[in-house]
């Protein structure tokens, strides 16, 4: 598959959106009645910690079928030192095209060019099984945890260049927006987009 990666533009923010919505738009939590990871990205746009230079799409003959947007986060030591470090997500593939390789392009491209860009690391909250494919060790191995001091499996760091994280430990903080988003917010901002059916859970 012949993709096209670029950077966003201001004009690609609906179809993002739109492509986002798809994406999760089979989500599996019980307590939520419609994903609202669209949302996050809007509001992502928006913050001090977002990142314009990793902000890429992903193109098949000029339709967008890929997305992966960044933002800046940090690790804390109890002393009070600070490392600026990064996240990203949503990470969104049309639900047709997923398992193709479009993600994996997605994230090679834009770990490459943070790395060129001076970054140190990025870390995230994602699937255990999936992201050390890419380099992505467990975050617990360089001494980093949760905000709340925990770790676990799907808490990952990829240094962009040895030695990255030697000596780095402490709790990792992400922008406020990531728990900021509500299922009233996310109901009211879907109204932009065409109706869709809700996703009813398996068994119910």
């Amino acid at each position: 598959m012949n993709i096209h990666i670029r950077l966003e533009t201001p004009a690609d923010h609906y179809a993002v959106e739109a492509l986002t919505r798809e994406a999760f738009w089979a989500f599996w939590e019980k307590d939520r009645v419609i994903c609202d990871e669209h949302l996050l990205v809007h509001r992502l746009r928006s913050c001090p910690s977002f990142v314009p230079e990793l902000n890429t799409v992903a193109e098949l003959d000029g339709r967008i079928i890929g997305h992966i947007i960044y933002s800046k986060s940090r690790i804390e030591e109890d002393c009070g030192q600070t490392y600026e470090t990064l996240t990203f997500g949503p990470l969104s593939v049309l639900p047709e095209l997923q398992k193709k390789g479009v993600g994996t392009a997605l994230m090679r491209h834009t770990l490459a060019e943070a790395k060129r860009l001076g970054h140190r690391a990025v870390l995230i909250f994602g699937h255990p099984e999936y992201y050390p494919r890419i380099g992505f060790r467990r975050a617990a191995e360089f001494g980093i945890t949760t905000a709340d001091g925990k770790t676990f499996d799907a808490f990952m760091a990829y240094p962009l260049y040895d030695g990255a994280l030697n000596g780095v430990r402490g709790r990792f903080y992400l922008d406020p927006v990531y728990e900021s988003l509500t299922q009233e917010d996310a109901l009211a901002f879907d109204k932009k987009f065409p109706p869709k059916a809700p996703h009813i859970l398996c068994g119910e």
